[in-house]
């Protein structure tokens, strides 16, 4: 019976609690915060019902960052339900410098807590992940399934690779080769979509035969459960989830996933162009 608000509310107070210096911008499209205590900035946008309705709210945020680009050290977009934790700031600085300079991407994982059987259950990967590789001496699982996870993170010089891009206005579409994104996943999904190419995959560190604890973040809302329980078990794939996999499920079991040496670059460019010529494969279908 929580309200967006509410929701909101408890995400600003657990973003304060960091480690790191931040401020916070809620953007918004009416005057329902206006006399709510919050420690956050509230940014007011004129919409017309018809944008509001189709999601473009999600985008407005991006004049207001693109004058903020040398203001911060890290930018961070986040929808109001995603509870990103120090334990997950703390996993992305561990790890993201060293990838990043790799072209890698950090990855992470969106669950919600089933309230049946008081299980984690991840929202967007219902297909356990089989691939691995190396780097120095930790094991990296790749996601190259659907690593929309509802929020990005970036340090400075990728939010600023990621301003020059045709990704940042929109002009090219992010999808993940089985599907488009929707108006607000483009907004959410950042610049690691799979058909984008600044970073080769999105890879997440493996401890002990699981996903690091650090990549878990919680959806707050807890809704997608049973949103979709009609697609369970059907090996159906979708960027809104059926929770089919608990989070400690999400890694194939350690005799059947795969050590990978391969060029990504390769595999990106075949898997782009298999989806610009996606209709000659309908048509024989």
């Amino acid at each position: 019976n929580l309200r967006r608000f509410d929701y909101l509310k408890e995400n600003i107070l657990n973003l304060k609690k960091l480690s790191l210096k931040n401020d916070i911008f809620v953007h918004t499209h009416n005057e329902f915060l206006d006399d709510k205590k919050l420690d956050a900035k509230i940014i007011k946008h004129e919409i017309n019902e018809n944008e509001l309705n189709k999601g473009y709210l999600t985008w407005r945020c991006r004049l207001s960052m693109e004058k903020q680009k040398n203001d911060y050290e890290y930018f961070l977009y986040l929808e109001h339900d995603i509870k990103f934790s120090e334990i997950n700031l703390q996993y992305w600085l561990k790890y993201q410098e060293n990838l990043g300079e790799k072209n890698f991407h950090l990855g992470f994982l969106i669950f919600e807590k089933n309230n049946s059987d008081q299980q984690n259950y991840s929202i967007h990967i219902v297909k356990k992940l089989n691939k691995y590789l190396e780097i120095g001496s930790q094991k990296f699982v790749i996601n190259d399934l659907e690593n929309y996870c509802c929020f990005w993170i970036y340090n400075k010089d990728q939010f600023h690779s990621f301003l020059k891009s045709n990704w940042w206005s929109f002009k090219k579409r992010a999808h993940n080769f089985r599907h488009n994104y929707g108006i607000t996943e483009r907004a959410s999904i950042g610049f690691h979509s799979l058909n984008m190419t600044y970073f080769k995959a999105t890879l997440i560190p493996k401890i002990n035969n699981q996903p690091d604890p650090g990549c878990f973040i919680e959806h707050m809302t807890n809704n997608y459960y049973e949103k979709f329980t009609e697609f369970k078990n059907q090996g159906y794939m979708d960027i809104r989830g059926v929770c089919t996999l608990k989070i400690n499920e999400v890694f194939e079991d350690e005799d059947k996933i795969k050590k990978v040496k391969v060029n990504f670059n390769v595999i990106k460019f075949f898997k782009l162009f298999l989806w610009k010529f996606r209709f000659i494969s309908r048509k024989f279908n």
